[in-house]
């Protein structure tokens, strides 16, 4: 009995390997269906990433205070998300953070004059959105929009329906460990079993979610090293007191979204148990890894919210 054909391969987009694998299909499709998504995604990246100097984003950017914008399609769309998410969340998404974000990077510790001075320039309500004619403004100087806590998710979003409009219902899409799509079947017939790494313990997994049609979205204050030789931290910075989160913590969620799964990974490493409480009312068919790392221990906690969608 011969092996199914499995097609793979792998290209850069919003700074990291996005890797493409695609079962059961003949080799000459499989490459088009993986040019036409890697053509996509390279149109999407120039429109919000960060990443491309030459982006829509980085255009807007630059406006200064008090300049009206016209912002349109993917670009239009994605502000309204984090819009959405941030009055959602009370504010603990918060897409204009980057000025205290680099800030973060660049030091180890600020002193409340800059702590002050940027926070000044972080917050929706720095932000000014004109609905009916699709056009934005900054009302102080110094506001810059990062989109890179959803991009992604956006990203995997867009690309699923086309996948299986190209006849690829077998299929992982993922940007390397963190933010990965999984279609139909894995080639043994079972769901995809993403396995999320012990941050600690690379080579062994805390959890592994079974998945079809779905996507699971990681992130957290910690994350492996390239090198693969230990943890390495990342600042979570909390918009409520512009500090990092305290903490060796990850969070994975699975989701039939991938947006919504990047929105709910990033504010569970930020909000009180209350406030996570009161967003889970608002979920349906989601699934919450939670993982805690201590000197001497792995703690994990999993949230499964089966509730009917509403709408």
């Amino acid at each position: 009995m011969t092996e199914p054909a499995i097609f793979s391969d792998t290209f850069l987009a919003f700074g990291s390997h996005c890797d493409v694998v695609l079962p059961n299909l003949e080799a000459d499709t499989a490459k088009k269906i993986f040019q036409q998504i890697k053509a996509e995604m390279e149109q999407l990246e120039s429109t919000i990433s960060r990443f491309s100097l030459l982006s829509d984003i980085h255009e807007l950017n630059q406006a200064g205070k008090g300049v009206w914008m016209d912002v349109s399609g993917e670009l239009w769309e994605i502000i309204t998300i984090a819009s959405d998410f941030n009055q959602m969340s009370q504010g603990a998404f918060d897409v204009s953070l980057f000025p205290l974000q680099s800030l973060w990077v660049e030091k180890e510790t600020l002193d409340e004059n800059e702590l002050r001075e940027a926070r000044q320039k972080c917050g929706f309500d720095k932000i000014e959105l004109d609905i009916d004619n699709k056009r934005l403004r900054f009302k102080e100087e110094g506001v810059e929009l990062d989109f890179g806590a959803i991009e992604k998710g956006y990203a995997l979003d867009l690309i699923k329906p086309l996948l299986i409009e190209l006849g690829a219902h077998d299929a992982i899409v993922s940007f390397e460990e963190d933010v990965v799509l999984a279609l139909g079947n894995h080639p043994a017939g079972t769901e995809w079993p993403l396995g999320i790494r012990n941050q600690q313990q690379p080579n062994e997994f805390v959890h592994v979610f079974e998945v079809s049609g779905q996507t699971v979205y990681s992130t957290g204050t910690v994350y492996i090293r390239d090198d693969g030789e230990g943890m390495k931290t990342r600042k979570i910075i909390s918009p409520a007191t512009g500090l990092p989160v305290q903490g060796k913590r990850t969070v994975s969620v699975k989701a039939d979204s991938a947006t919504m799964a990047a929105f709910i990974a990033n504010i569970w490493l930020i909000l009180p148990e209350n406030d996570k409480v009161i967003i889970s009312n608002q979920l349906s068919n989601i699934e919450i890894l939670e993982v805690e790392y201590t000197e001497d221990d792995v703690k994990t906690t999993t949230t499964i919210i089966e509730k009917e969608d509403p709408s």
